[in-house]
C-alpha cells in the first residue's frame, strides 16, 4: 500500500498512520494481509480437493452459478461446471498426487473481487500414466454473502524441454 485509503495521499511502508489524515494504516494493512491468507486457504484447499479425490470439497469452494475454468488438461477449451464433473470422474482414476506451490500473489481488485496467481508443480499416476507438470495458475474469486468462492480458473502448462516454438526448440 502506497497511498492512503482515506485521503490517496503518498505514504510509506513503515507508516502506521498517514500523515496527511491520521487513518490508522497498520489496521487495513493487517486486514488484507488476513484477507490474503484466506484467499491463499481457499485455493489451497482447492487443490487439496485433488491430491484428495475430493469433488464435494471441490464443489463447495466453487459459485456453481458463474463458474468457469480453462485447465491444462483436454479440452483446451473454456469449460464450466461441466468441466468439474470431467474432474470428478478423473479424480476416480487418480492413483497417486503430489504438488508444490510457489511464487504466491494475491491481489485484492476491490472489496468482493481477488485474484490469486501461483506456480504449481504437480505429479502423479492417472490410471496407468504417470505425469509431471509445471503450471502457471490464476484464481478468480468474488465474495458472495460473505463468503469467497472461486469463480474462475485459469491453468496453463510451462513449455516441456525439447518443445517447438515460432520455430525454435526451447
Amino acid at each position: 500500500m502506497h497511498y492512503c485509503p482515506n485521503c490517496g495521499s503518498r505514504v510509506n511502508e513503515a507508516d502506521i498512520f498517514c500523515r496527511r489524515c491520521g487513518f490508522n494504516i497498520a489496521q487495513v494493512r493487517a486486514l488484507l494481509s488476513s484477507c490474503e491468507e484466506t484467499i491463499k486457504a481457499i485455493v489451497t484447499q482447492r487443490v487439496e480437493g485433488i491430491r484428495r479425490r475430493d469433488p464435494e470439497l471441490i464443489q463447495s469452494l466453487i459459485h456453481k452459478d458463474s463458474y468457469t475454468k480453462f485447465d491444462d488438461w483436454p479440452p483446451f477449451e473454456r469449460q464450466g461446471i461441466d468441466g468439474l464433473e470431467r474432474e470428478a470422474e478423473a479424480l476416480k482414476v487418480l492413483k497417486e498426487y503430489s504438488y508444490e506451490i510457489s511464487d504466491w500473489r494475491v491481489d485484492l481488485l476491490d472489496d468482493n473481487v481477488a485474484l490469486a496467481s501461483f506456480i504449481i508443480k504437480y505429479r502423479g499416476r492417472i490410471k496407468d500414466i504417470n505425469f509431471n507438470i509445471k503450471s502457471r495458475v490464476s484464481v478468480v474469486l468474488m465474495k458472495i454473502k460473505e463468503e469467497w468462492k472461486i469463480v474462475h480458473e485459469h491453468w496453463s502448462r510451462f513449455p516441456e524441454k525439447g518443445a517447438w516454438m515460432r520455430g525454435h526448440l526451447i
